[in-house]
Order: structure tokens, then sequence, then C-alpha cells
């Protein structure tokens, strides 16, 4: 069996090289774990590609569309018809996944966006949780309210054991999910896309001063926000050398968006004096 590559192919050239990253001697701008990312992920959403192993034909995987809600350790809770195909599956056979996806932004490369593959054992909920079950999917799926009692219908929880996360090209890992249990859900999250879109439409300039001055690509022309998240964000410098990923930390964790706008008004500040001691 082949050994798999631990790193991408990137060719050169002007068109698929990127310029040197010059950012000063330091430690790593601070980040979200990928427990932490993968939490985030899954909580930000509540629907995935829930696979089960089919009875007919046997061993198949069945992949099928699945609303959830989640409990406290970040496990899918399931409302299934007991004539649905994965339900039937899950009986004979409770190995499961759920894939989860990031929305992806209008002309943007889908395998750039982040996914998360939570792998795990199908089982039903116990009398005694399923009234937090019904609140919990409820809460994240409230379109489901004229169903939610239909005597055919049960809960099923999928106990996570193991965890696939890529976050992008470059980006992932098997994550422990006993991690997953205990990480929290950005407090940014439902804030982020607000905060991207501000970004990337009123502070354009900003972000390429970011880039040069602070973030080691003095080439770059053009920057774009593509993440944030409380302990920074995520920027795509171009320059004629190509694109290249670029992280800068906050100057202290941000958990509202009116802490964000601070933080970004120091950073511009450190960016402008840094581009004033540049050499020209």
């Amino acid at each position: 069996m082949a050994e798999r590559p631990t790193g991408h192919q990137v060719p050169t050239g002007d068109e698929g090289g990127t310029a040197p990253n010059t950012r000063p001697a330091g430690p790593p701008p601070p980040e979200p774990s990928h427990a932490e990312r993968c939490r985030t992920l899954v909580a930000s959403a509540s629907r995935g590609a829930l696979s089960t192993l089919a009875a007919d034909p046997q061993g198949y995987p069945y992949g099928s569309v699945a609303s959830y809600g989640l409990d406290d350790r970040g496990n899918p809770l399931f409302f299934v018809s007991l004539m649905a195909e994965h339900t039937q599956n899950a009986i004979r056979d409770p190995r499961a996944s759920l894939l989860v996806t990031e929305p992806v932004p209008d002309g943007a490369d889908p395998l750039a966006s982040g996914r998360a593959t939570l792998l795990g054992l199908l089982s039903i909920v116990i009398e005694n949780d399923r009234p937090t079950a019904r609140a919990r999917y409820l809460e994240a799926n409230p379109t489901s309210a004229y169903y939610i009692d239909f005597g055919d219908f049960t809960f099923y929880r999928l106990d996570v054991q193991n965890i696939r996360y890529v976050g992008g090209y470059g980006r992932m890992s098997w994550v422990d999910a006993a991690a997953y249990a205990k990480a929290e859900p950005d407090p940014l999250a439902a804030a982020a896309a607000g905060i991207i879109q501000h970004m990337n439409a009123d502070h354009a300039e900003a972000q390429v001063l970011f880039c040069r001055h602070l973030g080691g690509r003095p080439d770059t022309t053009e920057a774009s926000m593509s993440a944030v998240d409380r302990y920074g964000f995520e920027m795509i410098a171009v320059s004629s050398a190509g694109r290249a990923p670029v992280r800068l930390g906050f100057p202290k964790e941000c958990t509202t968006g009116e802490q964000v706008r601070e933080a970004m008004v120091a950073l511009v500040a450190n960016a402008r004096a840094a581009a004033a001691l540049a050499p020209r």
C-alpha cells in the first residue's frame, strides 16, 4: 500500500508560486485547536450527510441528508422515522458517520472550506433523555415542530468516537473525541459572516496594510478576509507571485463584534506605524 503523502505538491512559477514570508521571528499567532474548530463547525450547522452501512446491498455506505441537534458533548441528536433506510441500517449495524461542511461563499472554492466527519455508534435515546433531546432538536430545527410528536419517529444519538477534520488545503487531522467533547463553539461564530463581509467591502486597504507590515507579505497588492475567530483572523494575500494565507492574532481574545472592531482599530494603528518605519 502506498504511503500517504504529508503535503501538497504545489506548482512553482508565476501562476502557482507564493512569495516568501518575511514575518518577524516570534511565536505564531494564536488560533483555535482543531477540536475547537470542529465543535464550532458542527454547532453552527443543523444538517449533514449521515452515512450508515446498508443492509441490502449489504455493507455498502448509504448516505442520506439528516437534520440534527447537539447534546452537551457535541454528539448529534437525530429525529428519524422507523421507516427510513438509515434507521433500519442502524438497527442492524450501529456504525455511522456524519459529514458537516461550512457554507461556501459564491464563487469560492468549496475544497478550501472546512468540513468535519464524525464517526461513532448510533443508538436510541433512552426515555429519560428524550425531553432534552426533543428540546435540543427543536431548538436547532424549529420547522420540525409539526412532526416532532409523530409516533413512528424516534430519537437517535451518534456517540462520537473519532473525528476527521479538514480545514481546507493543508489543514487536516484526526481529532480526539474527548477534546472535541470538552471544546466550546467559538463565540464569534454567529457574527463571523457579517464581520468578514464588512471587512472585505469597507476595509480592503487596511487588510493590504495588515499583510504587508504585520503578516510578512510586503509584496501584497490585494487582500481579503476569509475567517475570523476569538483569537484572530485569516486573510488571503495576493501578489505577483500568487496567493498566500496570512493569519494575525488579536491583542486579546474577542467574544463580541464590538471587541473585534476595537482590535481592528488597534491593528490598523500598528500597521501604519510599521509602514512609516519600513524602508522605501
